[in-house]
């Protein structure tokens, strides 16, 4: 089983961080893509959907020097990844699946000023039948109702370390032991919890990001990992050689 992690494009988010405001007043609650992101997703599609003859190494293949050859597509279900995921999944002719623990840390949910506190709005994300209409093509969870797929709520920290590992046993238990090649269309903050996870890397608080080094993954860029018996291997990571450097974000 190979493991493809692909950071969703530039949403609005991103761009107003990255312009210098860090207001979390001023997020959106479930961004979509800039014009930026919807470009970088393009690319991501395009190198992904990229096929050389057979070598006898192709299984292998370390850099995907003869393609990717995508199997299996998942994404989360905020907006960005929905969007970034499509587009791909056009491209590759692979059909889309919506995960819901894929989600970004956090979930849905916006904060307002209140006095000496914050008031936390409570939202639930799109509905079936938004997605429905908006991304006729996206495989949505049987639980998803008219109610939207979030509970409310800002997800706690001490939750998020749990959520990664049913990420991991999920394609593991559905994957595992075969040569799927499996997109998984991700967020920032999931995939550093699944990173720290994987390689053993934890803290005294379970939730806390704050440790002695960062783990960057660029909008759009590739993170691979292949599993076997005797466990995985990490072959690259935040790779963003095929964005021009202008979409580099």
């Amino acid at each position: 089983m190979q493991l493809y992690f692909i950071r969703h494009g530039q949403s609005i988010n991103n761009a107003k961080w990255d312009s210098g405001d860090p207001s979390e007043y001023s997020r959106h609650a479930d961004p979509v893509l800039t014009e930026v992101g919807k470009k970088q997703a393009h690319f991501a599609a395009k190198i992904l959907s990229r096929s050389q003859p057979q070598t006898e190494m192709r299984w292998i293949d370390p850099q995907n020097a003869c393609g990717f050859g995508l199997t299996h597509l998942y994404c989360s279900l905020m907006e960005r990844a929905v969007q970034t995921g499509s587009i791909i999944s056009k491209q590759l002719g692979v059909p889309l699946e919506g995960f819901l623990d894929l989600h970004e840390v956090g979930g849905i949910y916006l904060k307002e000023p209140a006095g000496d506190k914050d008031l936390i709005r409570i939202l639930h994300g799109h509905n079936r039948q938004y997605f429905q209409k908006s991304y006729p093509d996206l495989k949505l969870p049987t639980s998803l109702d008219g109610s939207g797929w979030w509970q409310g709520g800002i997800e706690p920290p001490e939750n998020r370390f749990d959520r990664a590992k049913r990420i991991i046993d999920f394609f593991l238990q559905k994957h595992a032991g075969t040569q799927d090649k499996i997109g998984v269309i991700i967020h920032g903050g999931v995939y550093t919890y699944i990173f720290r996870l994987l390689f053993n890397i934890a803290t005294d608080n379970p939730g806390d990001l704050d440790l002695p080094f960062r783990i960057i993954i660029n909008n759009c860029s590739i993170s691979r990992y292949d599993f076997n018996d005797e466990g995985f291997m990490l072959l690259y990571h935040n790779r963003v050689d095929f964005l021009p450097p202008e979409l580099i974000t």
